[in-house]
């Protein structure tokens, strides 16, 4: 993403979108804090990370 992200034009920030884009960062920090230590790439994180970031393209022009 850019340094020039902007809310989409139309879009008002909604509270689901909103805490998937928390969930997915919170669990990012925690899977590198793991994978750095295991080596490991669980499915179940990936699929939380993945629904944080359809919810920022949702949102936000990058």
């Amino acid at each position: 993403m850019s340094e020039d992200c902007r809310l989409r034009d139309g879009v008002e920030l909604n509270l689901p979108d909103v805490e998937k884009i928390a969930l997915a960062l919170k669990s990012l920090s925690v899977y590198s804090m793991l994978a750095y230590e295991h080596e490991d790439d669980p499915e179940e994180l990936d699929e939380v990370v993945q629904e944080g970031l359809a919810a920022i393209d949702r949102l936000f022009n990058c």
